[in-house]
């Protein structure tokens, strides 16, 4: 505690030193702290359930849901579980004086169960709820009942109205519940109605349930994996024309939820990592130079009988007190920096709740603290150790801060800082580049002069196909007519927002259950969907009226379709058929049109085809108008249109086409604007780091370079002797780095869109910005030794 207190004092007689030190490390334990909370709610620990590790998904292939005679054969043959359902994510109407659309989920009672968590009120849904017949009930959730029911406490056995119908409310979840899928990574889930599934009905090739099951205790999922599987093979050889291509396999549900996002979030975990290791080695360069001036308390301290250990102790206290205030300044920028995060990250509500300070992540601060400290105190400690006492004893503490082992302490932190440096700038180089280039690729589609808004057909009302295709021609028309609209039409998906598909075959192609076919996504669209949406029509014509009757009805395939069944032939008038034993339809190509990626702005454009409304089995229709204008201002004019046919229904997700783009390449754009933030961080840690070290040696070279001057040196000539230290320690960093680069590079392909190989403009990006922040940080002890007046440094002992 003496030590302490005495530490306590000499750093209050330092107070810029001090609040440098403490700046420096709290920016990187905050960091640290703030990117530990983003990967423990996001990564680590997002499974808000009793046991999840016991939480499985099943799927019929990798990513590829069941089929619902798949389904019963799963449940009734499978002994693993303790608990096993399915369900699919649907929006749902809710009714009232303003109808909206509520992120909804259709499931089994199996599934809520096999989660663990309670109703806040009420009940769950139960066996009974999914029997065909049975009175329509729903679970809601609490954001729900606050938000549209204002907490009503009298809110179970009321009726209110889901699709069109009365439905009871059973149950109210507790608040924060967060229904986790791989299929809802952005959405939270308000509803839960009961999926009522008919044995004997459904097709094996009609994918559409998702499963998930807890297991019983002590089932590892490899064994429920290889019981699967089995099933799989059984139904294989039961079924050949549907199931020859479904292995049917068990993962963790943690898997599942994280697998798009645990690789982005581990890299920005690491880049942060690397503003904490330069915050300490600039911390440490401070605290050697500090040692330095120094040098005559640790010769008086040696001379009354202290040991070289009492020396080291010293150096680690002083360390690990500046990492305490550090620990407490990050801790306020943590709290900050989880806020921009929560903000930037494309998750749930759940998810962003979660990324907070608690004890966790506080247990974990302190845990960098200690680290800091250690890292920060450790090339101090061990320069004083490697002095000899001889050097300690003297009194003149210029002569002796010239040790060589100081130095190339010193030395060696710069080169670090300048290495990890460089392979951070080449990182955020990289990513902003694949940005850039990926808005580039979807540009044609990012635009404010289309506007989309979402419909789904739900109820009684719109059970049948020929009553959905008529209400979307007809909401299409009444749109088309708007004035100051110069296209409109209907699809049932958006660009980059997924789909469905289905195999098909083409020339002479037969029916084979174990032979790869074209996989195409399957759009159903009015005639006007295509300039609309600003799809380019590149051979034949778009879809008539007349494409949606006939037995050989008339669609349009996309350029990557026409490419990969027809290659250098003119498909106009092929024949396309259901990969089937019994094909639902037959039709002929009538046009070719530019791609549009589906499944994502990164996942290149698959093969489409695009059908009239009256093949569409699906209940949601998008509608899509163009205008010479922004087209935001038609809200209002969609909304009474649609009120003209059916004013229960509720128009959702109301946004234009550069929003849809937005919101598409939301994550990408986080990573850009962290990584960059994390780039700006660490140059600006380098050049403090720099700037301290050159300064501390021209410090210790005063009479040299007075000598010098003496001798008929010249301004120029001591600025040149600066730059040249200082130079001379990046260029051996850069070449560090460099080596890091492009062993980062390799490691990144997987991760960043586009990038194939080593990026030399990138490279060559990052080199200038380290550069610029050298020849910053150099320039100031340069120009101040340039001033020197030698009659004042020769009278500088050294």
């Amino acid at each position: 505690m003496h030590t302490v207190r005495h530490t306590l004092r000499q750093l209050a007689k330092t107070p810029a030193f001090t609040a440098v030190a403490i700046l420096t490390l709290a920016v990187g334990i905050g960091s640290t702290a703030a990117m530990y909370s983003t990967l423990r709610a996001l990564v680590v620990e997002p499974l808000p359930y009793p046991a999840s590790d016991e939480l499985v998904h099943v799927w019929s292939n990798d990513g590829q849901p069941l089929s619902q005679p798949d389904t019963f054969d799963v449940m009734d043959r499978s002994t693993c579980f303790a608990e096993l359902g399915v369900y699919s994510p649907q929006a749902a109407n809710l009714g009232g004086e303003k109808p909206q659309s509520i992120t909804s989920v259709s499931c089994t009672p199996g599934v809520l169960r096999a989660l663990g968590i309670a109703p806040a009120l009420g009940r769950l849904l139960t066996d009974a709820d999914e029997k065909q017949g049975a009175p329509s009930v729903v679970v809601i959730g609490d954001a729900l009942w606050h938000n549209s029911f204002g907490g009503d406490p009298h809110i179970l056995g009321r009726d209110i109205r889901v699709n069109g119908a009365n439905t009871t409310v059973v149950g109210v979840m507790p608040p924060h519940f967060e229904f986790a899928s791989p299929w809802m990574r952005t959405l939270s889930a308000q509803m839960w109605v009961p999926l009522q599934l008919k044995r004997g009905d459904g097709d094996r090739g009609s994918h559409w349930l998702c499963m998930v099951g807890r297991l019983k205790p002590g089932v590892p999922v490899a064994t429920a994996d290889a019981q699967i599987k089995a099933i799989g093979a059984q139904l294989k050889a039961e079924y050949p024309k549907s199931n020859a291509r479904k292995p049917f396999l068990v993962r963790p549900l943690l898997f599942e939820v994280t697998r798009g996002t645990a690789p982005r979030v581990w890299l920005l975990f690491g880049a942060v990592v690397l503003v904490l290791l330069i915050a300490c080695a600039n911390v440490a360069s401070m605290l050697l130079a500090r040692n330095a001036r120094r040098q005559g308390e640790f010769g008086i301290r040696v001379a009354l009988g202290a040991l070289r250990r009492d020396i080291v102790k010293l150096t680690l206290i002083e360390s690990t007190l500046l990492a305490a205030g550090g620990a407490v300044g990050g801790s306020l920028l943590a709290v900050v920096g989880t806020r921009v995060l929560a903000m930037i990250a494309p998750v749930t509500a759940e998810r962003r709740a979660a990324m907070g300070l608690d004890g966790g992540v506080l247990a974990f601060t302190v845990g960098v603290a200690l680290i800091a400290a250690l890292l920060a105190g450790l090339p101090p400690a061990l320069a004083s150790l490697r002095l000899p006492v001889t050097e300690l004893l003297r009194a003149d503490s210029r002569s002796t801060t010239g040790s060589r082992t100081r130095h190339n302490f010193l030395r060696g932190l710069i080169v670090g800082q300048v290495a990890l440096a460089l392979a951070l700038a080449n990182a955020a180089a990289l990513f902003s580049a694949a940005y850039v280039k990926l808005l580039q690729v979807n540009r044609p589609l990012a635009t404010e002069y289309v506007l989309s808004a979402r419909i789904q057909l739900r109820g009684e009302r719109y059970d049948k196909r020929e009553t959905r295709a008529q209400f979307t021609e007809q909401i299409a028309e009444r749109v088309a007519a708007l004035p100051g609209v110069s296209a409109a039409g209907t699809t049932n998906k958006l660009p980059l927002e997924g789909g469905s598909n289905m195999t098909i075959l083409v020339n002479d192609e037969t029916f084979d259950p174990t032979a790869e076919r074209i996989l195409a996504e399957v759009s159903s669209v009015t005639s006007g969907y295509f300039q609309a949406a600003g799809i380019a029509l590149l051979r034949g014509r778009t879809l008539q009226p007349s494409d949606a009757e006939g037995e050989n009805p008339g669609i349009v395939v996309n350029r990557a379709f026409a490419e990969k069944a027809w290659p250098g032939e003119n498909p106009l008038g092929k024949p396309v058929r259901q990969n089937s034993d019994k094909p639902e339809f037959t039709a002929r190509v009538v046009g070719v049109v530019d791609d549009v990626r589906q499944w994502g702005p990164e996942t290149p454009a698959r093969p489409e085809l695009y059908w009239s409304p009256n093949r569409s089995w699906g209940r949601y229709l998008f509608i899509v108008l163009r205008s010479t204008q922004p087209a935001s201002r038609f809200a209002p004019e969609i909304r009474h249109a649609l009120d003209s046919l059916d004013p229960d229904l509720p128009l959702a997700d109301v946004r234009t086409l550069q929003q849809v783009v937005d919101q598409a390449t939301q994550g990408q754009r986080a990573i850009v604007q962290m990584i960059d933030f994390f780039m700006a961080l660490a140059l600006g840690l380098v050049a403090v780091g720099l700037y301290g070290t050159l300064s501390y040696h021209v410090l210790q070279r005063t009479r040299e370079i007075g000598v010098r001057v003496a001798l008929g040196a010249t301004a120029a000539d001591v600025l040149r002797l600066v730059f040249r230290q200082g130079l001379g320690w990046v260029l051996v960093g850069a070449v560090l780095g460099l080596v890091g680069a492009l062993a980062l590079t390799s490691t990144l392909k997987s991760i960043v869109y586009g990038m194939e190989s080593v990026d030399p403009l990138s490279l060559a990006i990052a080199v200038v910005v380290i550069a610029a922040a050298t020849l910053l940080a150099c320039w100031i002890p340069a120009r101040r030794a340039a001033k020197l007046d030698p009659t004042e440094a020769l009278r500088a002992t050294g």
